[in-house]
C-alpha cells in the first residue's frame, strides 16, 4: 500500500495577504501557505496491521489520505504559480483518489464520497487547460528543435494560452469556497470511522484480503471488454481503455506489497499506460490544432506531424495488449490472491 504523510486540518479562514507568510499564525493559514503535518500514515495505529487484514474502508481511507497529503505539498506552487510540475502531480494524484472513489465508495455511507469528487472534479476542469498547454508546448518546443522554418506563431500563440490557463487556475484556487471544500474532505481521510454506514455492526467485517481480489479482477475485466474492438478503435475509444487501464494499474500500485508474484503483470501495466498516454496526448494536439482559429498554415503543419505520431502509437499498441491479454497473466494474478 502507498505510505504518504497525513494531510492537514485547514481552517477555511483567509489571512491578510499583505503579510509574510513567516508571520501568519498556522490555525489561519489557507492550503497554499501551510506546511504539511509531520505526521506519516504509519503512526496511526491501523497502519500497523498487516494490509491484508485492515478493515477495507479504513484502508481506502488512509490511501485518500496519502493522495491528498500529494495535492498538498504540491499546493503553494500549485496556488501561488499554477507551476507545471505541481499541476501534473496534483492531477495524478486527484486522478488516483478518482479510482479510489470508485473501489471504496461501495464500504462509506451511501452518497458519501460524492460531494468529494465533485470538488476534485471542480478542480480537475481548471487544471485540464493548465496541463493541455503546457504538453502542447512540451512537445511543440522538441518539433521546432529539428523543424524548418520553426512554428513560431504557433509557439507565441500557445505561450499566451498557457498564461491565460494558468491565472484562471491560481484565481479558482484563491476562492474561499474551494478551500472550504478541502477541508471537509481532509476531515473525513483523517478521521477514522467517519462516513462509514449505519449498523455496521450487523455485519461481518470485511478486510482487505477478502475484498481485493473481486476489485482487482473487475479491472482487469474491465481492460478485456475493450479487447474485442481495437482493431478498429476511435480515439475516444482509446480514451476509454486508457481510463480503464489507469484504474487497473493504481490498483495494483495501491496494494502492490501484496503482489509479490505479479512483477510482470505491473511492469506491463506501466508499459501500456505510458504508451497510451502518449497516444491520448497526440489525439488531444490533433482535436486542438483542429479548433485554432489562426495561423491556419503553421498549425497544419504540425497537425500532419501529430497525425502521423497518433497513427503509430495506435498501430504499435495491438502488440502490447496481446502480451497483457493472456491466460499466463491472469493466472498469475489468480494465484498470488489466493494467498491473501
Amino acid at each position: 500500500m502507498r505510505v504518504n504523510m497525513m494531510p492537514t486540518i485547514i481552517s477555511p479562514e483567509l489571512p491578510d495577504p499583505t503579510l509574510p507568510v513567516t508571520d501568519l499564525p498556522i490555525a489561519t493559514m489557507p492550503i497554499a501557505e501551510m506546511p504539511i503535518a509531520e505526521m506519516p500514515i504509519a503512526d496511526m495505529p491501523i497502519a500497523t496491521m498487516p494490509i491484508a487484514e485492515m478493515p477495507i474502508a479504513e484502508a481506502g481511507r488512509l490511501l485518500m489520505a496519502g493522495e491528498l497529503a500529494i495535492i498538498q505539498t504540491h499546493w503553494p506552487a500549485l496556488r501561488l504559480a499554477a507551476d507545471t510540475t505541481a499541476v501534473h502531480e496534483t492531477r495524478k494524484a486527484i486522478r488516483r483518489t478518482f479510482t479510489l472513489f470508485k473501489l471504496f465508495a461501495p464500504y462509506f455511507a451511501p452518497g458519501e464520497l460524492e460531494p468529494h469528487r465533485a470538488t476534485l472534479r471542480r478542480m480537475m476542469r481548471r487544471l485540464a487547460p493548465c496541463r493541455d498547454a503546457a504538453v502542447f508546448r512540451l512537445k511543440l518546443a522538441a518539433y521546432n528543435e529539428t523543424a524548418g522554418p520553426p512554428l513560431l506563431k504557433l509557439a507565441a500563440h500557445w505561450d499566451e494560452r498557457q498564461a491565460r490557463a494558468d491565472e484562471k487556475l491560481c484565481e479558482y484556487l484563491g476562492r474561499r469556497p474551494v478551500i472550504r471544500r478541502l477541508d471537509r474532505y481532509t476531515r473525513l481521510t483523517v478521521s477514522p470511522g467517519m462516513g462509514l454506514p449505519r449498523g455496521k455492526d450487523r455485519v461481518a467485517p470485511l478486510l482487505v484480503g477478502h475484498a481485493l481480489p473481486a476489485l482487482l479482477f473487475q479491472r482487469v475485466g474491465a481492460v478485456r471488454a475493450w479487447g474485442a474492438l481495437l482493431p478498429t478503435a476511435t480515439p475516444a475509444q482509446f480514451h476509454q481503455l486508457r481510463i480503464q487501464f489507469k484504474e487497473l494499474r493504481y490498483t495494483l500500485t495501491f496494494f502492490e506489497p501484496l503482489l509479490s508474484g505479479c512483477a510482470d503483470l505491473i511492469d506491463l501495466s506501466r508499459q501500456i499506460q505510458d504508451h497510451l498516454g502518449a497516444l491520448n496526448d497526440a489525439s488531444v494536439a490533433v482535436e486542438l490544432l483542429d479548433s485554432m482559429k489562426r495561423h491556419h498554415d503553421e498549425a497544419d503543419r504540425y497537425r500532419a506531424f501529430q497525425q502521423a505520431e497518433l497513427e503509430r502509437l495506435t498501430a504499435g499498441f495491438l502488440p502490447l495488449y496481446a502480451a497483457f491479454d493472456r491466460p499466463e497473466v491472469r493466472r498469475e494474478l489468480a494465484l498470488t490472491l489466493a494467498d491473501l
